[in-house]
């Protein structure tokens, strides 16, 4: 892993890094007030545990009136310390940079035009993914009823679902909130595009007369390749679901929705900044960082 800030503009003081969590965080501190925090001078250089790592840098800055001053922060991968030295080498050149920032914008316009979705749409997209990959209380089930379940992850494999994926549950009432199906699925498709794999299982809640017309405008949301395959979508109608399995998949889906509680945007308005989810998948459009390096 590579990390490293390159500034344009004067410095005032020496750069200095930290990769030692304890160093960083301090005895008896926590990420929200690490020790690192309460002094101003540079960070110890220490390498820590390279299994639990930190990854930090600090670079003093005075600016002066009418003074501007650009900092390019670099994060990225490679597969050895050679191919690190060489990307850090290669994104010294500003001008590359920029065609970088260049080629991600345009490679998330084609994403979101593939997908039919907007600019926003990928904001939240991105938010929501950071609590599939990292557990976030606020979307998950109440603790009330993963407590009740006694069940194990070979009991959903009579669903098709392997439970080896992170899944995503949406349950739906009501026809009129089709469009709660609609996002989840275009979201799905923006996750897979990005390399992150879940099942998607929405549930068919309608009571009424209309449950087989509201199954049959999920069916045709989702595309003949999605449906009821590993890293797919699986549309279960709620009633053939016994309770014991309801309570088996609500424990395991890392997100939660249902269409009773609001919006997609309110589901993640309300959920997303919980102090236990991790941002992710950011969003590649106008000045914002890109989330991936498109090497050419």
């Amino acid at each position: 892993m590579l990390h490293s800030i390159i500034t344009h503009g004067s410095i005032k003081a020496d750069i200095s890094y930290e990769t030692d969590r304890m160093e960083f965080i301090g005895h008896g501190n926590t990420v929200a007030n690490p020790k690192a925090m309460d002094h101003l001078g540079p960070l110890s250089g220490k390498q820590g545990s390279v299994l639990d790592p930190i990854v930090s840098i600090r670079c003093k800055i005075v600016l002066e009136a009418s003074e501007n001053i650009i900092i390019d922060l670099i994060t990225g991968v490679s597969d050895t310390r050679e191919g690190c030295e060489k990307l850090i080498r290669k994104y010294q050149d500003k001008h590359h940079k920029n065609r970088i920032f260049e080629l991600a914008w345009t490679h998330s316009q084609v994403i979101l035009r593939q997908i039919n979705a907007t600019n926003a749409d990928e904001q939240l997209f991105g938010r929501l993914a950071s609590s599939i990959i990292f557990t976030n209380p606020s979307f998950r089930t109440a603790p009330s009823i993963i407590i009740k379940n006694h069940k194990k992850q070979s009991d959903l494999w009579g669903y098709s679902v392997s439970g080896d994926l992170p899944i995503v549950l949406v349950q739906i009432a009501d026809q009129s909130n089709i469009s709660l199906i609609k996002q989840l699925i275009q979201a799905h498709a923006y996750w897979c595009l990005k390399g992150l794999a879940a099942d998607l299982i929405i549930w068919n809640e309608e009571n009424g007369g209309y449950r087989q017309d509201l199954h049959n405008q999920i069916q045709a949301l989702i595309p003949n390749e999605l449906l009821g395959r590993p890293g797919g979508i699986f549309v279960r109608a709620a009633d053939h679901i016994s309770d014991e399995d309801r309570i088996l998949f609500q424990t395991v889906a890392r997100v939660h929705i249902s269409d009773a509680n609001g919006t997609l945007t309110d589901h993640v308005n309300r959920k997303a900044y919980s102090k236990s989810a991790i941002p992710y998948l950011s969003p590649t459009t106008g000045n914002d960082c890109p989330i991936e390096i498109i090497d050419t």
